[in-house]
């Protein structure tokens, strides 16, 4: 009985300095952090570029050529750890034949052979604003 009440002791003091060591600029697996600076951030919008470059290759020859968007910006991002990194973006797009208009785009970047990076738009939809 003594024995199993140390270890629980020693597991709860282990998880209690992981606590208290963790980096909360890193942050945390599975947990969303907002992006500063968005307007500023060269990655980060050319993850709106590439996020609008990939949903007009992808409706190009479904739907009318007016549903080829421009990139404008991207307005704000959060990423995710997850194995490699999930951004959500907050996408400012032109329509041809509407003006500017938001979209949620969720995109992946996963870190390949030789260093190379790989992104996958998961997701691009209008935005309810």
């Amino acid at each position: 009985m003594a024995s199993s009440t140390a270890a629980i002791s020693l597991l709860l003091l282990l998880l209690l300095l992981a606590a208290a060591t963790a980096d909360p600029a890193r942050g945390v697996v599975g947990g969303r952090t907002d992006i500063k600076n968005v307007g500023r951030n060269t990655f980060v919008q050319s993850l709106g570029r590439f996020a609008v470059a990939e949903h007009n290759r992808l409706v190009r020859g479904v739907g009318p050529a007016t549903a080829q968007l421009k990139f404008v910006a991207v307005e704000a991002a959060q990423k995710q750890i997850v194995s490699g990194v999930k951004y959500y973006l907050k996408v400012i797009a032109r329509a041809r034949a509407a003006g500017n208009a938001p979209f949620d785009a969720v995109v992946v970047v996963k870190s390949g052979l030789k260093k190379k990076k790989t992104k996958e738009l998961l997701s691009f939809t209008p935005s309810p604003k």
